[in-house]
């Protein structure tokens, strides 16, 4: 079957490469996806150990459209039974680029009003309708007068492992936390620092990324299980064959924040899950703290002055800048924010600029090599 993998934007050839990994063939990138050919196992495969895919979609209905009503016609007579029973309920999510549609919700309730008339006509009754904890959940794509309808394999996002049981006030999404890992070419075994750590999401996904930890090792549901032909002897092979290549990490991995509800909080997570051993939390101020050891990795992701608000930003970068010059020579660090005017401020040249969301945020993720010695030495 065709698969298609969303992701966030930036983040589609790092998923590409997972997916090769995880064994899928025909893999081709696109904006914010990447579509691969695969059978039901690899449904399950790439819902539990992707780390980077946001929703895993079964394409099952494609069809062109000369005006906004064809959305109902065309899809009236498939056979939605074989994937929702008049006894399940459903939910339709939408994203439409076409001209056709005033209202891209428009779209939406005519696939609805198909699949429920297809239903009553079959069977009598009619599927119920909710948006929140669906039973079955399809996907609507239109772009100009092309749709395509999928059905939802993962049900809630990606992003949601349920390893964390409270965030900070600007927690990172968990896929993008696992993608800044992976952009840094952290190798597993240096040690990584995350400054400024707030809830952990960084750490954690350092943790299950140094251990081999399937992403989500502690998520409970899928909307998979609720698919007719769902294997549960199937799924449960594919979660064994991933957690037995858990393995003990070896690389230090470092926390630090100067919020002591948030360490608090943090640590009780840790504790809860047997991880505290594994992540080293302190609970300082950065600007109070250094490392002389070289070649490690530093991932900050400092408040961008949006939802977290900073006095004065650009001094507060420029002491960041000033920070890492003084204090970690022959270390690298990468950071993230969306704040271009107090990015001058760090006073630090950049040897990589790569661009990426953190939600609808567009952000700069910027490299740092802190050279021991000026620049001009080394060449």
């Amino acid at each position: 079957m065709t698969i298609t993998v969303k992701t966030q934007s930036g983040l589609e050839d790092l998923l590409a490469k997972e997916l090769r990994e995880l064994g899928l063939k025909d893999i081709a990138t696109g904006r914010r996806m990447v579509s691969c050919e695969g059978e039901l196992e690899d449904v399950y495969r790439i819902n539990y150990c992707s780390r980077l895919a946001l929703k895993v979609l079964v394409p099952i209905l494609t069809f062109d459209i000369k005006q906004a009503k064809d959305v109902y016609t065309k899809s009236l007579n498939y056979d939605w039974h074989q994937w929702l029973s008049d006894n399940q309920s459903f939910v339709v999510r939408f994203s439409v680029f076409s001209d056709l549609f005033n209202n891209s919700l428009y779209g939406a309730q005519l696939l609805k009003d198909a699949i429920v008339d297809h239903i009553r006509e079959k069977t009598g009754n009619r599927p119920s309708v909710e948006l929140k904890n669906a039973d079955i959940s399809f996907d609507l794509y239109i772009n100009k007068n092309k749709c395509i309808v999928s059905i939802d394999s993962s049900g809630e996002p990606l992003f949601k492992r349920n390893y964390k049981t409270k965030s900070s006030k600007a927690p990172l999404n968990e896929i993008l936390a696992s993608g800044l890992i992976q952009l840094a070419g952290w190798d597993r075994k240096q040690t990584l620092i995350n400054p400024m750590c707030g809830s952990g999401t960084l750490l954690f996904e350092a943790l299950f990324y140094a251990e081999n930890r399937p992403p989500q090792f502690y998520r409970k549901k899928w909307s998979f299980q609720k698919w007719p032909n769902f294997d549960r002897h199937l799924f449960y092979q594919v979660k064994d064959e991933a957690n037995e290549k858990i393995t003990n990490p070896t690389a230090r991995i470092i926390g630090l924040d100067n919020d002591p509800i948030t360490i608090k909080f943090l640590r009780r997570n840790l504790r809860e899950l047997e991880l505290d051993e594994k992540v080293s939390t302190q609970m300082v101020d950065f600007f109070k703290w250094d490392h002389r050891a070289e070649n490690a990795i530093l991932i900050m992701n400092p408040p961008y002055d949006e939802r977290m608000k900073v006095h004065d930003v650009k001094k507060f970068y420029q002491s960041i800048g000033d920070h890492l010059k003084q204090n970690f020579k022959g270390n690298t660090a990468w950071i993230i924010t969306n704040n271009k005017q107090a990015m001058k401020s760090i006073g630090l040249k950049t040897s990589a600029k790569i661009p990426v969301f953190n939600g609808p945020l567009e952000c700069r993720y910027m490299k740092y090599e802190l050279f021991d010695g000026r620049l001009k030495e080394r060449d």
